[in-house]
């Protein structure tokens, strides 16, 4: 018998077959990676379902807390936090001017700077968001212990700064067509 993974006539992989280097695909899709994925998106979607009813998403929501303890932050500053890209974070912030939910102003100190601040209707749903957001954490985290739950909280953080070091210390990219 062979290493390879066996397949039915879909190409696909059968239970009880090895990806190379001996792992059962099984033990793949129980992996750490896999189970934080599936977890933040079955988180996600409840967050999102959950914003939705205030008219916004829930990064739109993690947005508006990040101005609302940071009044006057720059959108470069929101998406350092946010680990997303300068461009997504602009395009939220467009929105959520157009929604009325936030105003944009030239930073007094620094030329080039844009700060945010939230309107009163801003503030309104960042509160309701705020909510809803404590309710669909407790509602999430159940069926932990404060104990078993300070402990994930606690293993995740470590994990996060542990890769968030290894990744910034990779340079960001190795494209050559720069050199030229």
């Amino acid at each position: 018998m062979t290493d390879e993974p066996r397949q039915h006539r879909g190409g696909r992989s059968v239970p009880g077959s090895t990806a190379p280097g001996g792992t059962t695909i099984e033990d793949l899709h129980r992996g750490l990676v896999p189970l934080i994925m599936q977890t933040y998106f079955y988180a996600r979607r409840n967050f999102d379902e959950a914003m939705r009813t205030h008219g916004v998403t829930a990064s739109q929501a993690s947005v508006l807390s990040r101005i609302y303890e940071h009044p006057g932050i720059s959108g470069a500053e929101i998406s350092r936090q946010m680990f997303t890209t300068p461009q997504a974070v602009q395009l939220m912030l467009a929105t959520l001017v157009r929604k009325g939910l936030l105003v944009r102003e030239p930073d007094p100190t620094h030329g080039r700077v844009v700060g945010s601040r939230l309107t009163d209707e801003g503030y309104r749903i960042f509160i309701a968001c705020h909510a809803d957001a404590v309710e669909v954490d407790r509602r999430l985290s159940e069926s932990l212990s404060p104990e078993e739950r300070r402990t994930l909280i606690d293993l995740l953080e470590r994990y996060l700064h542990r890769s968030q070091r290894s990744v910034a210390s990779e340079p960001v990219d190795n494209d050559d067509r720069r050199r030229k």
